[in-house]
């Protein structure tokens, strides 16, 4: 490979090929070094004590940080590379006047140049990833070309969110559309998730600051009720707050009342397992409790919790949900685990205690829990009239399963509703229910039948579900028919995909909001941690769970990551390629399932191994499992 370019046309330095994708430029004369580029999605990063990406766009014309800043080809698909520029100092990007190129200014003696992929399989840092795997290219060229056509993009906290009331951990939710806001109840649940995905200290820190904001503006809900707002505008309007009708008027419900709390607990406890900062959250752990006293602020007597509308925009839920319920349960479990990781024993014990009476709820009959004894199955909602509201809906019936609250019969009914509907839930990933056409004008909300469809968020945890029931092909065709849909659509995903059935009849598969964010969140979120089987925990450094279906190699440098693993039909290798030694929880029973037990080598010694043990691996060492026959 050449520095001849189509995409570079000038430099201004002296250059040394370091190897075939590296080379070393030095300043010459009185500099600095500058290189002009064509214009294509360019990006700096920021750092004090802790790190920003600046994305360049039409409002921001100039862009400048410190030490890293990338320049990718306009076309994702382009047979030209994108290039990397590394830098001890400072790294301004700036338009032409003719607006046809980019200069890049590098305020330092020398820098790297680095070519990468048209869509880097690489992280803001140039930290690589591989998929050496049967679909494993495509997978891996939709996974960038969605990071880095959507997700960075999307963080505009130093850029057009500067002078913005609040900034810090301002992400947007659309990229062509007039919400402007972000949304920290439903948006930040995902946008989270599929930074998580990433494993790097940029996004990392993203995360943080989007938690956080949630803190600060739970803290400073008026009514001291600690609310987490459907959305902040960018005057800092805040939407504490919103409640809408049915279509034809009969009804109405609050949009969004304890989403975002629910959803914060889980944030937190992700970004906990992954980054171990126990100051942190010893910082916040009571404003975390806040989060909780709003939910159970919600909860009869019985253990009913009555949340309204939970992540549907436009079907009015007005009353007990049974899949908010649900993961309600799950984020009391969770914050109990963080009390429990402080030594908080007292507030471990009653968030449980919580956990446990909502759980306990799903599972029983109408009209005390959700559960529809005649149908063997769940309901989607109860309204406040103890009207049950059911279209099989989707996420209602798989949820209380997955999180371990209904009985071997209720789990088995599930199991045979999913499958006897399962042409209609994966029309596209995913659907929320079976019979959309069923909805009436009092259930579907006044800006019609939005919801009605599938979207990113029923996808997240459907794929969660086959992830628990250790399914693999269900995964892969999930993947693979997005990042299909991906592709067709130049990485640019829409809302809401419709797919031209029952509603939205047109000539595109897609309503709501363009370049949303929802799918490439959802994308990495289920190619990371689902099928490629590497998740946070608490237990060790990292989880190794793999759903995958063919054999192959894995390879991710991220920081957070450091690791690869080569899954061979007798034998599974495992490498630290951190700095230091590390710990792993493994899980092979997914891709062995006629197996219980392996035997483990590493560094020359042997030892036996059930599914889910921890092994400690050295620095650059690797640990090989082979399935023990018998």
């Amino acid at each position: 490979m050449t520095l001849e370019s189509n995409t570079i046309k000038r430099i201004s330095a002296s250059s040394e090929k370091m190897n075939n994708r590296s080379w070393k430029l030095t300043v010459q004369d009185e500099g600095p070094i500058e290189l002009e580029m064509v214009k294509g999605p360019s990006f700096v990063l920021d750092h004090n004590k802790e790190w920003y990406v600046l994305p360049m766009n039409a409002e921001h014309k100039s862009v400048a940080g410190r030490d890293y800043a990338w320049v990718l080809p306009a076309d994702p698909d382009s047979s030209e590379g994108s290039w990397l520029i590394k830098a001890d100092g400072e790294i301004e990007i700036l338009l032409t006047p003719d607006q046809e190129s980019l200069i890049v200014r590098v305020q330092a003696a020398s820098c790297e140049l680095i070519a990468y992929e048209s869509r880097p399989q690489a992280d803001t840092f140039g930290n690589r990833f591989q998929l050496e795997f049967e679909h494993g290219e495509k997978l891996a060229h939709a996974l960038a070309s969605l990071y880095w056509g959507t997700m960075l993009p999307s963080v505009i906290e130093r850029t057009r969110a500067s002078n913005y009331p609040i900034s810090e951990g301002y992400v947007l939710s659309t990229l062509q559309s007039t919400y402007s806001g972000t949304y920290p109840d439903v948006d930040h649940e995902f946008q989270i998730k599929g930074r998580m995905s990433w494993g790097n200290e940029l996004d990392y820190d993203v995360v943080r600051r989007m938690i956080e904001l949630q803190i600060k503006l739970m803290k400073e809900d008026p009514e001291g009720l600690w609310r987490d707002p459907c959305a902040i505008q960018p005057n800092g309007d805040r939407e504490y707050h919103v409640r809408r009708s049915s279509l034809d008027g009969s009804t109405n419900a609050i949009m969004f009342l304890i989403t975002g709390n629910v959803e914060v607990l889980e944030s937190a406890w992700l970004y906990a397992a992954a980054t171990k900062d126990w100051d942190w959250l010893r910082l916040h752990i009571e404003a975390l409790e806040g989060a909780a006293s709003c939910i159970e602020d919600q909860m009869d007597r019985y253990g009913r919790l009555w949340s309204d509308v939970y992540y549907e925009d436009q079907v009015i839920k007005d009353g007990r949900e049974t899949f908010a319920t649900a993961l309600a349960a799950r984020s009391f479990n969770l914050l109990a685990e963080l009390e429990h990781r402080l030594g908080r024993g007292e507030k471990e014990a009653h968030y449980k205690e919580v956990a446990a009476l909502l759980g306990s709820s799903l599972a029983k009959p109408l009209p005390m829990g959700y559960w529809d004894e005649t149908n063997h199955r769940f309901v989607d909602w109860v309204d406040r009239s103890g009207v049950a509201h059911d279209h099989i809906h989707l996420l209602a019936n798989i949820l209380p399963v997955l999180f371990g609250y209904t009985s071997k019969e209720q789990e088995e009914s599930v199991t045979a509703l999913v499958d006897e509907h399962i042409d209609q839930f994966q029309r596209f990933p995913t659907f929320l229910a079976a019979h959309i056409d069923q909805y009436t004008d009092a259930e579907i909300g006044d800006g019609g039948p939005y919801d009605l469809c599938a979207a990113g968020r029923y996808w997240c945890w459907d794929a969660a579900y086959w992830t628990w029931k250790k399914n693999g092909k269900v995964l892969l065709g999930q993947l693979m028919r997005v990042a299909e849909q991906a592709a067709k659509e130049g990485y640019i995903m829409g809302e809401r995909y419709d797919m031209n059935y029952v509603y939205y009849i047109d000539d595109k598969d897609w309503h709501g909001a363009a370049h949303y964010y929802e799918y490439p969140c959802v994308y990495s979120w289920v190619l990371v941690h689902e099928y490629l089987g590497v998740r946070q925990t608490f237990e060790a450094d990292l989880q190794i769970s793999p759903r995958l279906m063919n054999t192959g190699k894995v390879v991710l440098e991220q920081n957070g990551f450091q690791l690869s693993y080569e899954y061979e039909a007798d034998a599974f290798r495992l490498t630290n390629l951190g700095t230091v030694t590390r710990t792993f929880e493994v899980d092979l029973s997914a891709i062995y399932p006629q197996y219980s037990q392996w035997k483990f080598t590493s560094e020359g010694v042997e030892s036996v191994l059930e599914a889910g043990t921890v092994v400690s691996l050295d620095k650059g060492m690797t640990g090989t499992w082979i399935p023990v026959v018998g």
